[in-house]
């Protein structure tokens, strides 16, 4: 069997960039391939966010303000980590501020979770546009 479900990190990294591959490749060609990663890798999603008792319906802040918090992480030091200001993470924590697409990649690598976590739609304060 060419794929299996997914049990660990380095799988789930492996299956994401073989998806990736395959997607940027051709992807009417790999599309039944495409769904089968597609459905392991959101599997696999799904049993972390109940392993870490994450709400489905977390919106991109409240997960990253969920993970801080869990992994007792202050702004600052987490900034430092992913090498971004601590006003950065202040403002996104604070509806002020979009997550973009770099962004989104820096906090789905630190966490292990796919990009799609952390680039839903949400709105800013004050504003009735929707973040993407």
């Amino acid at each position: 069997m060419k794929y299996k479900r997914i049990y660990d990190i380095e799988q789930y990294n492996e299956y994401c960039n073989i998806y990736e591959e395959l997607a940027n490749k051709d992807y009417e060609k790999y599309v039944e391939e495409l769904d089968l990663l597609g459905l392991l890798i959101e599997d696999y999603d799904n049993k972390m966010i109940k392993k870490f008792g994450i709400a489905e319906d977390m919106n991109p802040v409240e997960l990253l303000d969920y993970l801080l918090d869990e992994q007792d992480l202050t702004k600052a030091e987490f900034a430092r980590q992913l090498g971004v200001s601590r006003q950065l993470i202040s403002d996104i924590l604070k509806y002020k501020r979009n997550i973009s697409k770099n962004m989104v990649m820096k906090l789905s690598d630190y966490f292990g979770m796919r990009p799609l976590a952390f680039s839903r739609p949400y709105l800013l304060s004050g504003n009735s546009k929707s973040a993407a």
